[in-house]
């Protein structure tokens, strides 16, 4: 047996002797400290059991025991979330089998403005480390913030500019060490309050190494799609150029008065992470014959991709409060992102670097919001939001050409109370310019949503919500024309896209036990029917430079496929697969559930599930492109005063329904666990990832078959609050 099975063992045996737990957003404790929890949801005051809908909130304990480096990590054992990885930098957040442009990222209720919904390898520029909580919306409240976000929004909340006031000094410090990857993290965070004002201070720094893997880095499915002729020296037990740094900072100042808040903030980001190689990025540049008999692409690779990523942000925001009987407040959040991605080309065997491709984002975002009391029995809010980017590309490999996307859009949302239940209503018309040399592409949405809420009694509550939802081509989607090195793919876009919309029904029953409160369980089910869906299709088919060569673009310089290629190792290491941007109608329906029983005043148990199916309404091959498969995580969780720790064991089932040139992914069990004990404003915590060290391969990464997930991670951590 492996040194790595009997810390394994060893750390479920301490585990399930100390009989510690951490508390889960359902569980007992901290599910009420939930409950009392603001959220952005609702422009009025309404707290986690007040939203219509399935909604999902992480903080406190919860958000310290899951922040990971990325944020689709730290969300990704939210029921109905996954996470598109690609290698240890990225992962990016897929709700319902929605990402990208569906789902709208905020920080702090603003546009994170990165270019994460651009492209797989882009990683989202927030800080889950530095999060006071992170929130999950659905249904008409999403109108708030952007159109089309048709699989919700997530806020990352950080309280850089503090709204409500408090008193004196607090602050935290916190250091974390992962075993694998050598991964270090310094956490750092000052508040402070004097005479009206408040003063936040944060920093970390993060650090990794190479990742560990269980096996091969590449799949049985990716070394039978080479030829047969051609060896492959694969790595084994590690992702080659998986390393990554970031160094974040961020300062807010505020002035909190009794009916007004002024506020500004300024926060720098630098993240620098490796992209694991293709699985044809690899020398054997040795003399072959006619037959290629005995060729071996083995060595280091070629070249190594790393993303070296800067964003800086400004952000504004203005709240004046009490404002008349018929007015409640106005609320203005502005953020100016100055953002900046470049694709490196390092040769490992000579030090050599050179920029493939440069991207440059400069994006202003403001929306301006108006409440209003009671009148005639409704309260709701009118806004408007004005959103202006301007994209530059340059370098060789730069395959997305500038252009300059305005968007402009106004809202109203309205509710009221019923004699059976509550009603909210909400509208939004947008308009969107995407100008570029020589062309203006425009496109007009609308937006609606309605979601009623049934509180039955005092232990259940229906909630229906119903949507339709608009969504303009990117300039991504309609311009992209050229090989885009960090995916390893040449990306042609469309410039006859049309409106993508979708039509949504998500039906949510809620159970609290409010008299013992031994069970709590949700259900939700959901269908959207999408007209003219977006996605990037996998043609099956290679890029070829003799094709380019000879004048040919787009498409026509895509070749058969690789196996019409002679073979060579220089040509196999130079094929890029083409993908291109298409549209067809489609449908998503799914189920969710969560439930929780309280054994004893200091133990529960937690089951957890949620399955999303997605297909083509027609064609010859109808499974949507990576989606996640169906999951499901049971948990055993033991609380007192001093420990908290959890034993959560997850299933996740085979992905058969793969995408037209995708390969299917098999079905794995993953074991994790956690323990933390605390005394004072002192707590030290261990967690245990992927215990048994299983070969996971992610059904939504674009890079399953050439990068699976990372095996047996301990993390050992201690956290010091003042």
């Amino acid at each position: 047996m492996k040194i790595q099975n009997y810390i394994g063992i060893a750390f479920l045996a301490i585990l399930s002797y100390s009989l510690s737990a951490t508390a889960n957003t359902i569980a007992n404790q901290s599910h009420s400290e939930l409950e009392e929890v603001i959220v952005t949801a609702s422009p009025h005051q309404k707290t986690v059991q007040e939203i219509a809908g399935s909604f999902n909130l992480l903080a406190n304990e919860d958000l310290q025991r899951e922040a990971a480096s990325t944020l689709g990590e730290t969300l990704q054992n939210e029921v109905g979330i996954s996470s598109s990885s690609f290698g240890s930098g990225v992962g990016n957040p897929i709700i319902r089998g929605l990402g990208g442009k569906r789902v709208e990222i905020l920080q702090n209720s603003s546009s994170v403005g990165d270019a994460s919904d651009i492209s797989a390898d882009h990683a989202v520029a927030s800080e889950a480390l530095l999060a006071d909580r992170i929130e999950i919306l659905r249904g008409p409240a999403t109108l708030r913030f952007g159109p089309g976000a048709i699989g919700g929004v997530i806020n990352v909340i950080d309280n850089r500019i503090h709204t409500v006031p408090f008193d004196g000094v607090e602050g935290a410090v916190e250091s974390r060490y992962s075993s694998n990857g050598n991964a270090k993290a310094t956490v750092g965070r000052f508040d402070a309050a004097f005479s009206g004002f408040n003063l936040h201070l944060d920093a970390v720094t993060r650090d990794s190494n190479t990742i560990s893997i269980p096996g091969s880095a590449l799949s049985a499915n990716a070394l039978d799609a080479l030829d047969d002729a051609v060896e492959v020296d694969a790595a084994d037990g590690s992702i080659e150029n998986s390393d990554a740094k970031a160094d974040s900072f961020s300062a807010g100042l505020s002035w909190v008065g009794e009916d007004t808040v002024i506020g500004f903030s300024y926060s720098k980001l630098d993240n620098n992470y490796g992209l694991p190689p293709s699985s044809h990025s690899h020398e054997g540049h040795d003399e072959h014959d006619e037959d290629h008999e005995g060729e071996e692409l083995s060595g280091e690779p070629e070249q190594f991709v790393r993303i070296d990523m800067q964003q800086q942000t400004y952000q504004t925001k203005l709240l004046f409060s009490d404002l008349g009987e018929f007015f409640g407040q106005v609320d203005v959040d502005y953020a100016y992102t100055d953002y900046q991605h470049t694709e490196l080309e390092f040769e490992p065997n000579t030090g050599a670097v050179m920029i493939g491709s440069l991207i440059e984002s400069v994006s202003h975002n403001l929306r301006a919001e108006l409440t209003h009391n009671e009148y005639l029995g409704w309260r709701g809010a009118w806004g408007l939001q004005i959103s202006d980017r301007d994209f530059g590309a340059s370098g060789e490999e730069a395959f997305i050409p500038d252009s300059e996307t305005f968007s402009s859009g106004i809202y109203w949302l309205e509710e009221t109370e019923l004699a059976l239940g509550n009603l909210e209503l909400g509208l939004r018309f947008d308009q969107q310019e995407i100008t570029l040399v020589g062309q203006e592409i425009d496109h007009s949405t609308v937006n609606a949503g309605a979601s009623w809420f049934l509180p039955i009694n005092q232990q259940q509550r229906l909630s229906l919500v119903l949507s339709h939802s608009e969504r303009a081509p990117a300039a991504e989607e309609l311009l992209s024309n050229g090989v885009h090195i960090a995916t390893n793919s040449f990306e042609i876009g469309q410039r006859n896209l049309d409106i993508e919309s979708a039509n949504s029904l998500e039906l949510t029953w809620v159970f609290r036990d409010t008299d013992n409160s031994r069970f709590n369980a949700r259900v939700s089910a959901y269908h959207n029917q999408f007209q003219r869906y977006i996605y990037l299709q996998d043609t099956g088919l290679a890029f070829s430079h003799d094709l380019e060569q000879d004048g040919l673009q787009g498409i026509n310089a895509c070749s058969a496929d690789i196996a019409d290629f002679d073979g060579s190792s220089e040509e196999l290491a130079e094929s890029v697969g083409c993908f291109t941007y298409q549209q067809r109608d489609a449908s998503f329906s799914g189920i969710e559930v969560e439930t929780s029983w309280s054994l004893s005043d200091t133990q529960h148990v937690e089951l957890q599930g949620d399955i999303v199916r997605g297909r083509f309404d027609q064609g010859a091959h109808r499974d949507i492109p990576r989606l996640p498969p169906a999951k499901v995580r049971a948990s055993w969780i033991y609380q007192n005063d001093s420990w908290r720790g959890a034993i959560n064991l997850t299933h996740a089932a085979s992905q058969t329904r793969a995408g037209l040139n995708e390969s299917v992914t098999d079905s794995y069990n993953r074991l994790d666990a956690s323990l933390s004990y605390q005394r004072a404003s002192w707590s030290v915590f261990l967690k245990g990832q992927n215990l048994t060290d299983q070969n996971i391969r992610n059904a939504t990464s674009l890079l399953r078959d050439t990068a699976p997930e990372a095996g047996r991670n301990l993390t050992v951590g201690v956290r010091y609050q003042f």
